[in-house]
């Protein structure tokens, strides 16, 4: 009897270590952080990508960090989340913590890393920046194909029913009238939306206007007459021209907004504040100013709301800036809101750079709204 009694003390004692051992781990395990790598347009956009990372590496390269002050919150598309923690990643693949100011370099191994995981990310996030002839072999005349909007992540498909130089698509039934519509928040606008495009397999970038018009109807789907979706270089019909504000979405639907931005000259930035406004847009008109809080730039997010339409009616004065690190660009224009008379004014937007390598922002808008 004694035997047996010791036996059974040395296998509940053996039992104890295990589960012991067992809950240890357990504990440990769920102490290790929840980190994932997201994507996303703007910070708003109900439509992400994420990623789950390695916890236990990344939150030992974030604690190995070198943490410095930092007053300018980066205007990014890219976010590491740690448990209740999101840092914005900036340009330089550095990350920002808003809630304390401060920003964190990581070493150079896991940089490249993280460099290399945004990068396959964005790519399953963003669609394919495609030239016109290239997409309209993809997208053939009657093919059907699904519109995923950037921000509200909705889909729906359209069929392309005409169009020679963008492709003219109707809805094709009428449930994607109505999830098109609510895109819309209800009400038919020639407003731009970036939109991803996709056909056999491919995600492309575009940009579409919610408004029926024109003729070539699909019977009984809701939708009187049919709509545009317009495509890297694609052009109007009625005048064959690039238009700017559908442009600037198919690049914000690759992915590209940001090198679109650099890439632009000081007339092309302050014609972006014009563009961000007319297409109800805070994240363009974001990326034309030098970090996300600010001050001029909350300040317009807010007031661009009210704003129905802004029209420029003058020409940008045409001088070389190559050599210039600062500049002053005014623009006559004509700015019309919901209930009140238009109002007239220059703005004077003065923009700068650090570098005749940097792009340009603008510094503050004289003038605005």
């Amino acid at each position: 009897m004694r035997g047996n009694s010791y036996s059974i003390c040395l296998i509940v004692a053996a039992l104890a270590a295990l589960f012991c051992e067992s809950a240890q781990g357990m504990s440990r395990q769920s102490e290790q952080p929840s980190i994932r790598l997201i994507v996303k347009a703007s910070p708003t956009a109900a439509l992400a990508s994420d990623l789950k990372l390695d916890s236990e590496a990344w939150a030992d390269a974030i604690a190995a960090g070198t943490p410095y002050p930092s007053a300018y919150a980066p205007v990014s598309d890219t976010y590491l989340a740690v448990n209740d923690t999101t840092y914005t990643i900036d340009p330089a693949y550095q990350l920002y913590d808003s809630a304390n100011a401060k920003a964190i370099q990581l070493c150079s191994s896991m940089k490249q890393k993280l460099i290399a995981q945004v990068s396959a990310l964005k790519a399953k996030h963003y669609g394919k920046l495609l030239s016109w002839p290239e997409v309209k072999e993809i997208v053939t005349m009657k093919s059907v194909v699904t519109v995923v909007d950037l921000e509200t992540g909705q889909r729906f498909d359209v069929q392309r029913r005409a169009g020679s130089t963008h492709a003219d698509v109707q809805p094709l039934t009428r449930q994607d009238t109505e999830i098109m519509k609510r895109i819309y928040q209800g009400k038919w606008s020639w407003r731009r939306r970036a939109i991803l495009v996709e056909k056999d397999g491919q995600t492309i970038a575009a940009s579409m206007h919610g408004m029926p018009h024109g003729g070539d109807g699909i019977p009984d789907n809701g939708f009187d007459g049919h709509f545009c979706i317009h495509f890297l270089g694609s052009s109007t019909h009625k005048t064959g021209t690039v238009d700017p504000d559908h442009q600037t979405m198919v690049h914000k639907a690759a992915g590209k907004l940001p090198q679109y931005v650099q890439q632009a000259s000081p007339g092309s930035v302050a014609e972006l504040f014009f563009i961000a406004i007319n297409q109800r847009d805070p994240e363009i008109m974001s990326a034309i100013f030098p970090f996300r809080n600010h001050e001029q730039l909350e300040r317009l997010k807010r007031e661009m709301s009210g704003v129905i339409a802004i029209r420029r009616v003058s020409d940008y004065a045409d001088s070389s800036a190559s050599d210039l690190l600062a500049v002053e660009v005014p623009a006559r224009s004509v700015i019309y809101r919901e209930g009140s008379r238009k109002t007239e004014k220059t703005l004077v937007f003065q923009l700068r750079r650090s570098s005749v390598w940097q792009p340009w922002t603008i510094e503050q808008v004289e003038n605005a709204l």
